[in-house]
């Protein structure tokens, strides 16, 4: 079926490119995806709520994803027409796993002629942390480190800054090894890069360690409802994944040259 959505993004050659600026939030239906680790993720809002499910299935991404998608929106009586949109989890992550959520929403999009926002999966993790905190009865006030395991003895990671309404970015998505992140100033750290915790440096008394989450839909959802103007949208052959690993390597390769 995957192949099928491919299909029909190159026969809709007359494809309307319209940009969606933004949606109030209580009017808008979305659809959100994301494969970019070992989980399959999808979530719908829907009169201003949210309805997800989020599944650890490795190497089952493709025989999985679209039935996910097609139950969510039956169990919800949603018909594909009706959506306003679709969210994508943007990486760092999986470069398969990538490529398989833009394949569908892509695909959707093309057929649909509807935007489609990315979100990267960091941010996402972000919230995620940011909510498990306030359900902890904590709120942050220091800076949060979100990672996904990369392999190869490395980690991608970023650092958020807790707003009141979504996260600020203070170091972009890089890739490392986990030795070399300074978290000074940090409160808490989540995700699957915390595989690589005995490499790190921090007091567990101090920072919250919020656990192994992988990216979910729902929270791409809820960080534009926080924050709807923190997520750009553009048309279908517009977006793409982010392959950190592929950018640093450029830029170090780019160095050398220099």
């Amino acid at each position: 079926m995957l192949l099928g959505l491919f299909y029909i993004c190159v026969l809709l050659t007359g494809y309307n490119q319209t940009i969606l600026c933004c949606m109030t939030m209580t009017k808008s239906t979305l659809l959100a995806l994301d494969t970019s680790t070992d989980a399959c993720s999808v979530a719908l809002l829907v009169d201003g709520k949210i309805i997800s499910d989020h599944r650890l299935l490795p190497r089952e991404h493709t025989q999985n994803i679209l039935p996910m998608v097609e139950n969510i929106l039956s169990d919800n009586n949603v018909k594909m027409s009706q959506l306003d949109g679709l969210v994508v989890g943007a990486g760092p992550g999986s470069f398969t796993g990538l490529r398989i959520a833009f394949g569908v929403v892509q695909g959707l999009a093309f057929a649909l002629d509807k935007p489609v926002a990315v979100v990267s999966t960091l941010a996402t993790l972000a919230i995620r942390a940011k909510a498990l905190a306030n359900s902890a009865g904590k709120n942050l006030s220091g800076d949060i480190i979100a990672t996904v395991d990369a392999r190869m003895n490395e980690l991608y990671w970023a650092r958020y800054k807790v707003l009141e309404k979504g996260v600020e970015t203070v170091i972009e998505a890089n890739v490392s090894s986990a030795s070399v992140i300074d978290f000074d100033g940090v409160e808490a750290i989540i995700g699957t890069g915390l595989v690589y915790q005995e490499q790190m440096s921090f007091n567990e008394d101090v920072l919250m360690v919020l656990g192994d989450d992988r990216p979910r839909a729902a929270d791409m959802l809820q960080l534009y409802i926080q924050a709807p103007d923190t997520v750009s949208w553009g048309a279908a052959d517009q977006v793409k994944p982010l392959y950190v690993r592929n950018d640093v390597a450029k830029k170090k390769a780019d160095q050398k040259v220099g």
